[in-house]
């Protein structure tokens, strides 16, 4: 919890009010997005201001004004809060401090990292499922036309016994 009377998680929204997402969607602000603490990882507001030595009121309006590409606003375990990725800090010229904020700075990036591979992972086992499931029915449709061409050989054949029609003989063979 800041001095400044906001806190990180709630910014000033009831739980059950909609009203300040309808007028937060009509307002020229950024459209910022929102996702699950297990889809955005980051830091903290809070956590970023340590690492970089950076006020929290500064991280507060720069994410207000939408200067932090990245940023999301996420279920947290007290409700909605940010997550600020390091790169888009960064990108702003700021720099880590080394101290036990950079190990968390380090951590959260290997984090982010590890996220970013993980469902990338999903993604191909989601692609590899399909294209087995499509092999399957391929598989399926070859054996359906094996066994539809074996019958029409068949029934070609016992028409041909049938109205005693020798087989024709080949040139070769005369």
């Amino acid at each position: 919890m800041s001095t400044t009377g906001y806190s990180e998680d709630s910014q000033g929204e009831s739980e059950g009010s909609q009203e300040p997402l309808m007028i937060e969607a009509m307002t020229s602000e950024p459209e910022r997005t929102q996702a699950s603490s297990s889809a955005v990882e980051g830091l903290t507001i809070t956590e970023a201001a340590a690492a970089y030595g950076i006020s929290v009121s500064t991280l507060r309006r720069r994410l207000k004004a939408g200067e932090i590409v990245g940023a999301a606003k996420v279920t947290g375990p007290k409700g909605q809060e940010y997550r600020v990725p390091p790169e888009a800090l960064e990108a702003l010229g700021y720099t880590a401090l080394e101290s036990r904020a950079g190990v968390t700075v380090k951590a959260a990036k290997a984090t982010l990292e590890a996220e970013q591979l993980l469902i990338e992972v999903k993604e191909l086992r989601a692609r590899d499922e399909l294209r087995a499931v499509k092999l399957a029915m391929v598989e399926q449709e070859r054996d359906l036309l094996s066994a539809s061409l074996d019958d029409l050989r068949s029934a070609l054949s016992s028409m041909q016994l049938a109205i005693g029609a020798a087989p024709k003989k080949r040139w070769w063979s005369r």
